[in-house]
């Protein structure tokens, strides 16, 4: 993997798939490189996620490249290792701002890293597309230069109250790793608990790195939630369902963020079965370009994309139509077309509050894991299969 990682920093080459692109791309040769730059956790607890995120970003570029660039020249991508760590993210941000003077900047992955590399974006007036950061904290802050491409907090959680509705579901316990986005999350649930007469029986928050979660199922096992919702990362789902099946315990809905990634799939194998993922894309969805993205990731990466993929080349279609309608890398010019831009991407319809930057276009989705494959439950106007409720116990596998 480190082998795979360590190859990120490599610039992106001139690719030609007619002859008119060719001719576009031989011509965007001559002219100096648009340069964009982005830290990415090449290392440390969040490699595996930001890998994803990479591919994504990285297989928009072959294709701008391919059609003869923007704004009739290439693109580059300057990428730097952030140890996956907010104050080295920051550090790197003004590198890229102050001494390598890139054209743009592309968020990291992760909220934390999003948000230190934010603040440093907008002291200096530079546009930050923050792809990577879900916390709502991050629009919070009076920024005029920071604008979410990636769905917010809120979003991921938006069905998890028709869920338990339909279901008759009473009682929900939140665990999250400690970072911004959990607390958006625990903030949003609490208000969906509140219109949905739900209670919240328990709600806290482990540190980073943490991999022993029997203190957390112990409490669970004394509340008997009726769902079990986590934020954090794929490692943390995928511990918390093997330590759940030791311990011989199943909440009748168990719901992370990270069953959604392809990761989740290949490490819990069966007893990953009838988790349920919070997500914000799936390759089943009937959303813009969405065929063709899917395609063309297989081709590349040989598996399907997740939502970490589509979160990176979401974010990128947004930057390439926001450059290209202001006709110019101008910091002002893009910010004044920012506020205002309607597209359409391979998560749904990218829109933001004008007075924040916050995304509040796209929708969130629930899915649950069914013979290895992530099916669509929720909303029931976009679903793929019915979801089973209550999880069927181990020892009825």
């Amino acid at each position: 993997m480190k082998a795979g990682l360590a190859r990120w920093a490599l610039t992106l080459a001139v690719a030609g798939v007619t002859a008119i692109a060719m001719t576009s791309a031989a011509r965007a040769a001559d002219q100096k490189p648009i340069r964009v730059g982005v830290a990415l956790s090449q290392s440390g607890n969040l490699a595996d996620s930001a890998k994803h995120y990479w591919e994504g970003v990285k297989l928009w570029s072959d294709q701008v490249n391919a059609r003869g660039g923007l704004l009739g020249r290439q693109v580059e991508l300057i990428v730097y290792d952030d140890r996956s760590d907010p104050a080295t993210a920051a550090r790197l941000y003004e590198k890229l701002i102050s001494d390598d003077n890139v054209d743009l900047l592309f968020g990291p992955w992760g909220s934390a890293s999003a948000a230190t590399a934010s603040a440093v974006a907008n002291r200096h007036k530079r546009i930050f597309f923050n792809s990577g950061g879900a916390s709502e904290q991050i629009q919070e802050r009076g920024f005029k230069y920071v604008f979410q491409t990636a769905a917010p907090i809120s979003a991921y959680v938006a069905s998890i109250g028709p869920l338990a509705e339909k279901h008759q579901l009473k009682t929900i316990a939140f665990f999250g790793r400690d970072y911004p986005a959990a607390r958006d999350m625990a903030k949003s649930i609490n208000a969906i608990a509140e219109k949905r007469n739900l209670k919240v029986v328990a709600s806290e928050y482990f540190p980073a790195g943490t991999t022993d979660f029997s203190s957390m199922i112990a409490q669970a096992r004394q509340l008997q939630p009726d769902i079990w919702v986590s934020v954090g990362y794929p490692n943390e789902a995928i511990e918390m369902v093997r330590q759940f099946k030791a311990s011989n315990y199943l909440p009748k809905v168990f719901i992370h963020n990270g069953v959604s990634i392809d990761d989740f799939l290949k490490a819990s194998g069966k007893d990953g079965e009838y988790a349920f993922g919070m997500s914000l894309y799936e390759p089943s969805l009937k959303t813009k370009g969405n065929v063709e993205f899917v395609k063309a990731y297989q081709q590349t990466y040989k598996t399907d994309p997740g939502y970490y993929a589509a979160f990176s080349y979401a974010g990128a279609t947004v930057m390439e139509a926001a450059v290209k309608q202001a006709g110019s890398l101008d910091q002002e010019k893009l910010r004044e077309v920012l506020t205002k831009l309607e597209t359409d991407t391979v998560m749904g319809h990218h829109k933001v509050d004008p007075n924040t930057g916050k995304q509040v276009g796209v929708t969130g989705l629930l899915v649950q894991v069914r013979d290895g494959k992530r099916q669509i439950v929720m909303p029931l106007d976009v679903k793929t299969q019915d979801a089973v409720i209550p999880m069927p116990p181990w020892n009825k596998r």
